[in-house]
């Protein structure tokens, strides 16, 4: 691994310990676990505990939220050289808007496939933790510019959130 790499994780590792924060906050106000953040060159310029449950926005996911706060922080639409970082992994809107952003990547913690046995094993009216069923990857590889994309980026922690967002 270059030194290049061994940053870039390390600031992959720091950004989703942030993004569990926000997660965990937002779990303490109603909504989903789930936090994104967007780093650039380490330091984090847009960040967003869900709303989803409480708010009124079907696009206000963490992740789009994180991107306007990073994209006004700029002032520019492009957010060139960022990566997007997400307890789970970004829906096919929000992987679309990091492409459109001109991203440098992704990552994310929890998978759409564990999001889907869990909903599936824990059914719940509120949280149903519902997904197209279409995947980052598959979103990125059909866009332009390609993204780099870091999948399971403290997978543990933000598995653990699920649990915990039920439990509230």
């Amino acid at each position: 691994m270059s030194t290049v790499d061994s940053i870039r994780d390390t600031w992959l590792v720091s950004g989703m310990k942030e993004c569990v924060r926000l997660a965990r906050q937002a779990v303490r106000s109603g909504n989903y676990g789930l936090g994104a953040v967007v780093l650039l060159d380490g330091e984090v310029i847009g960040s967003s505990a869900s709303s989803l449950v409480t708010g009124c926005d079907p696009t206000a996911h963490p992740e789009m939220t994180a991107l306007r706060e990073a994209a006004e922080r700029v002032k520019s639409r492009y957010l060139q050289g960022a990566y997007l970082v997400s307890t789970l992994e970004p829906c096919p809107m929000c992987a679309a808007a990091a492409v459109w952003a001109k991203m440098r990547g992704i990552a994310y913690g929890a998978s759409q496939l564990d999001a889907n046995e869990w909903a599936a094993r824990h059914p719940h009216d509120t949280y149903t933790w519902r997904q197209i069923d279409l995947r980052a990857a598959d979103v990125l590889a059909a866009g332009t510019p390609k993204l780099e994309l870091h999948a399971e980026v403290e997978r543990a922690a933000c598995l653990e959130l699920f649990a915990l967002t039920e439990a509230s």
